[in-house]
């Protein structure tokens, strides 16, 4: 089981379980923007985010075609 990085929600994840038989249900989403895993306190200090439960993944892939991607 993992917890999601951005709200807390508990959830099955296939790359932690090492008894998976399959692969992660997040194989088959888009990739997020490495940005997508800087995740904010609220103070202004950031975190890197390990993994997204299915609903907040949905979210921010919808939030990132939204917003317009920067250069690196």
């Amino acid at each position: 089981m993992s917890t999601c990085g951005r709200c807390g929600a508990v959830f099955g994840c296939a790359m932690a379980d090492p008894d998976a038989a399959e692969p992660c249900w997040c194989t088959r989403m888009p990739p997020l923007p490495a940005s997508a895993y800087r995740l904010s306190d609220g103070g202004g200090a950031s975190a890197a985010a390990g993994c997204f439960c299915p609903d907040c993944l949905r979210a921010l892939l919808v939030s990132s075609r939204a917003e317009p991607q920067k250069d690196a």
